[in-house]
């Protein structure tokens, strides 16, 4: 696990300080998204999302997608890879009373790597994410469909499915209970197993403004 993050973090960190300074093709947007108040509830909270696209005459570029940073270090239209920095919020101050009464889990970051391939429009990916902060210390695998739509000569629209696996570690940190994070909530024990956590989709819409600026 040790070698695998220093991997990773080694890649992140090549790819951030070896590309050029400035990218020569830029997109940024901002969008909306809907999550659970936390993992697993049941009611919901709007987030403010943050796009940031950057791409460089190399080929390389760089994505980052609300808290996912991507940098892709493969020049190439077909295929991308690199390393990706991921940002997962805690639980801390819910609705839920009793789950309010646990142990709080404070945000983490995830460190790993991803890759995606485009046929004919249609783009398939996969992210393999592990815990740097000694959080959850667990791992998550994460596959996607999806295709991108060329609605007029500036305008793309790509909608995506997604869904991500995650092993024990994870899933027990934020889903199980125990003596350790019970609290005062008064749940009974439960140790969640490793499997699929969830099942999303998201929309990005592409326009392009300028020349190099969308």
């Amino acid at each position: 696990m040790k070698t695998v993050k220093l991997l990773c973090m080694g890649l992140l960190a090549a790819a951030l300080f070896g590309a050029p300074a400035l990218a020569t093709e830029h997109t940024i947007g901002l969008g909306a998204g809907i999550a659970p108040d936390y993992q697993g509830s049941d009611d919901s909270q709007g987030i403010p999302l943050l796009m940031l696209k950057g791409r460089y005459d190399s080929g390389r570029s760089f994505t980052l997608l609300g808290p996912n940073l991507k940098v892709n270090i493969v020049p190439s239209k077909t295929y991308s890879f690199g390393p990706v920095l991921n940002y997962r919020q805690g639980r801390d101050d819910v609705d839920n009373d009793r789950v309010d009464a646990m142990e709080d889990i404070d945000d983490a970051f995830e460190l790993g790597a991803f890759g995606s391939l485009s046929i004919n429009n249609w783009l398939l990916g996969a992210e393999l994410l592990a815990d740097v902060t000694d959080e959850h210390d667990g791992m998550l695998a994460t596959v996607s469909f999806g295709y991108r739509w060329k609605a007029a000569p500036t305008l793309f629209i790509m909608p995506k499915v997604f869904t991500t696996y995650a092993d024990g570690d994870y899933m027990d940190t934020y889903f199980g209970v125990n003596s350790g994070n019970r609290g005062a909530s008064g749940f009974a024990d439960f140790e969640a197993d490793s499997g699929f956590k969830d099942v999303g989709i998201n929309l990005v819409v592409d326009y392009t403004l300028w020349d190099r600026w969308g």
